[in-house]
C-alpha cells in the first residue's frame, strides 16, 4: 500500500457504533496496565519481525503486524481536518487523514492511538458482540468507527477509551526505558523548568521554552524522529522528568 509521508496528536471522539443499552462501559485501566500491554506488543513485534527495540518503532508497521490495513483518506468525514483518524472495527482498517502528511509526529501519534484502540478496546467489542451486549449496524459504515479528533493531550471531558488510547500511543512511540536513557545522558535528575539559575535571572526564559529545549535534546539523543516536540514534552511531564509545567495543549505543530 502506498502511503504519504506521515505524522502527532487530540481529544478523540466516539462517533458510533450503535450500541444496546446493555453495553458494558469501558473498564478503568491503570497507567501501569496500559504500559504493560504496550510492552507485550512491542516484545511480540520485535520477536516475530527481528526488529530491535533499541529505537522507536514505526506504528504503521505495527498496525499491519496486527492484521489491520491502513487507509489514508481525505474524503467523507476526513474533509474535516480536525478528524485525524479512525478505526473501522468490522473491516479491520485504520484510517488516517491525508492532511497529516506534512506533520510526521501528528500522523504517527494518530496511528499509535488507533493501535491502542486495537489492543485495549477491540477485544471488549468482540466479547460484547459475542454476548449480545453490543450491536453494530453493518449496513451503515459510519456506525462502525472510533474517530479521533484534534483537541490536545490529556484534554478535558475525554472519553475513557480515548484517554487510554492516548496513553498507549505515548508508551508505544516513547518507551520508558528509551526516554530515561536519552534524558539522563544530559541530566542527573529531573528538571524543574521554573527554577531559575543565576544566569537566567539576568536573561530570563519562559518555562515552556526551557521545556521544549529539553524535549528537543531528548529527541535528538534518543533518535525519536517519529514524534513532535509537544508529544515528547508531554511524555517527559508525565514521567515527572520535567517539572513545573502542565500538559501542553496547543494545536500548533511544534
Amino acid at each position: 500500500m502506498e502511503r504519504p509521508h506521515r505524522s502527532d496528536k487530540k481529544q478523540e471522539e466516539k462517533i458510533g457504533p450503535k450500541m444496546s443499552t446493555k453495553e458494558k462501559p469501558y473498564p478503568y485501566l491503570k497507567n501501569s496496565t496500559i504500559e504493560k500491554e504496550c510492552t507485550k506488543l512491542l516484545e511480540s513485534f520485535s520477536k516475530d519481525t527481528g526488529q530491535s527495540l533499541t529505537r522507536p518503532m514505526d506504528p504503521i508497521n505495527i498496525i499491519e503486524y496486527l492484521g489491520y490495513d491502513v487507509d489514508f483518506r481525505k474524503d467523507g468525514i476526513y474533509e474535516d481536518k480536525n478528524i485525524l483518524g479512525g478505526l473501522r472495527i468490522a473491516e479491520k482498517k485504520v484510517e488516517i487523514n491525508e492532511n497529516l502528511s506534512d506533520h510526521e509526529g501528528r500522523m504517527n501519534f494518530t496511528a499509535a492511538h488507533e493501535t491502542g484502540h486495537i489492543v485495549l478496546h477491540v477485544p471488549l467489542y468482540t466479547e460484547q458482540m459475542a454476548a449480545g451486549q453490543l450491536e453494530i449496524e453493518n449496513n451503515d459504515s459510519k456506525n462502525d468507527i472510533l474517530c479521533r479528533k484534534n483537541a490536545g493531550f490529556e484534554g478535558n471531558k475525554k472519553e475513557p477509551e480515548e484517554w487510554q488510547a492516548d496513553k498507549f500511543a505515548a508508551y508505544l512511540l516513547m518507551p520508558t526505558a528509551l526516554i530515561k536513557k536519552a534524558f539522563f545522558k544530559n541530566y542527573k535528575r529531573p528538571v524543574n523548568v521554573r527554577r531559575k539559575s543565576i544566569l537566567q535571572l539576568f536573561f530570563p526564559k519562559p518555562a515552556f521554552v526551557k521545556g521544549y529545549q529539553i524535549a528537543e535534546q531528548v529527541m535528538q539523543d534518543g533518535k525519536f524522529d517519529n514524534v513532535s516536540k509537544m508529544a515528547m514534552l508531554n511524555r517527559l511531564i508525565g514521567m515527572r522528568l520535567i517539572r513545573g509545567l502542565s500538559y501542553q495543549k496547543s494545536n500548533a505543530t511544534q
